[in-house]
């Protein structure tokens, strides 16, 4: 049977010796922390999490759910039943995770976390999105030319988003455009009105990031017959500035001029559109890649669900909420929740309530304790991460 808030409190007191709650400071603060503490020691199955998330070959950066951002990770998986026997998923240290994602040999999926921009980030490399086109590294000038408020397109050897090189140019007030007619054209059918086109793009160190209104993205067999679709943010966000970032163009959602052949796409124009002037303004890239649905499978203290919806919370709205627990883990919430509330009103670990609620959770010399046997029957499944392959204070060939 699940429980409300309303049953905990009642229970909680219950233990407390007839404890007047409404005399405890954030209440509802104490019973969310406990939660905290709850999923931290044991992993919880009513406790889980589903995000969908759509992958790209070539992008790694992904926004993600603050419930899933420092909680552990249990499975990364393409959605459906066409999972290889060779995915297999790890999650590794950003150094490693830089170092080692574009390795053609790893089968897995990999995975780290990271702030950027003080927005909770998942880095993911997998297996199974489909192989992305490169239209153009933009790493030579060679084809591409600059009109409009655009102007000096040079290439840049010291500052790029993928080596050897960037393309540099100027910005004044109004659109600047970078166009190029590719001497070799791309056959791609299978991504009309389904895939999606990412730029990367790097606004100058000590502009105003707001001052790129949008960007526009052309593609098509030549200058009359082309899609076009128009981003006003990065992929993960507002614009920043000093950063590479990657802009998504979806093309499920294009607009057609003329009639577009995309067996032969050879044309490709770059707008943008600016409020103020961008000196040494960057572009680094430019590829399609179709979108890869998955799923993340993540544990979280998101065990409350408010009266009428479907997604569970973090954060308790009201004493009617359900707790998404079974009784087992409920037995053990309950017990975490008197604690937490007992350490709000000033009770120490000498407590003698506290010393006998901690016994039982924790085990004694006559008990395992509850969280032992929780444990014994769910074993955890979050996917631990790994370090450095090699130990380094060790030797050359010591190992």
């Amino acid at each position: 049977m699940l429980h409300t808030v309303a049953n905990l409190k009642y229970s909680v007191a219950g233990l407390l010796s007839g404890m007047d709650l409404s005399n405890v400071d954030d209440l509802n603060g104490c019973l969310e922390r406990a939660a905290s503490t709850l999923v931290q020691k044991a992993d919880i199955p009513e406790a889980s999490g589903i995000q969908n998330i759509t992958l790209y070959s070539g992008v790694f950066d992904y926004s993600c759910d603050s419930r899933i951002f420092g909680t552990a990770i249990n499975d990364i998986r393409p959605q459906g039943i066409s999972r290889s026997p060779n995915d297999f998923v790890s999650k590794v240290d950003q150094e490693d995770f830089d170092r080692t994602k574009n390795y053609y040999y790893q089968s897995g999926t990999m995975s780290t976390f990271q702030f950027q921009n003080g927005q909770p980030i998942i880095r993911i490399k997998a297996p199974f999105p489909a192989q992305q086109v490169i239209l153009s590294h933009m790493s030579e000038v060679n084809g591409w030319s600059a009109s409009g408020t655009a102007s000096s397109l040079v290439q840049d050897n010291t500052n790029f988003y993928e080596s050897p090189a960037s393309l540099r140019f100027n910005l004044t007030t109004g659109t600047g455009i970078l166009t190029n007619t590719f001497s070799n054209s791309f056959s791609m059918s299978n991504y009309e009105n389904t895939g999606v086109a990412f730029l990367a793009i790097q606004i100058p160190s000590g502009a105003t990031a707001s001052n790129l209104t949008n960007i526009s993205l052309k593609l098509g067999s030549d200058s009359s017959n082309y899609d076009s679709v128009t981003s006003t943010q990065g992929f993960l966000g507002a614009w920043v500035a000093n950063d590479w970032l990657l802009v998504a163009f979806d093309f499920s959602s294009s607009t057609s001029t003329g009639t577009p052949n995309w067996g032969t796409i050879q044309y490709a124009q770059i707008s943008l559109t600016v409020a103020g002037a961008f000196t040494n303004f960057h572009v680094g890239g430019l590829f399609m890649s179709l979108p890869s649905p998955a799923q993340i499978l993540y544990q979280s203290a998101a065990i409350f669900l408010a009266t009428g919806t479907t997604t569970t919370t973090i954060a308790i709205t009201a004493d009617t909420d359900t707790i998404t627990l079974t009784d087992a883990a409920y037995n053990i919430y309950l017990q975490e929740s008197a604690l937490s509330v007992l350490q709000n009103t000033g009770a120490g670990e000498s407590d003698a309530t506290s010393i006998k609620i901690n016994s039982m959770l924790n085990g004694s010399a006559n008990d395992i304790g509850l969280y032992a046997r929780y444990r014994g029957d769910n074993p955890s499944q979050e996917i631990r991460t790994s370090g450095s392959w090699y130990d380094t204070n060790l030797p050359y060939n010591s190992w």
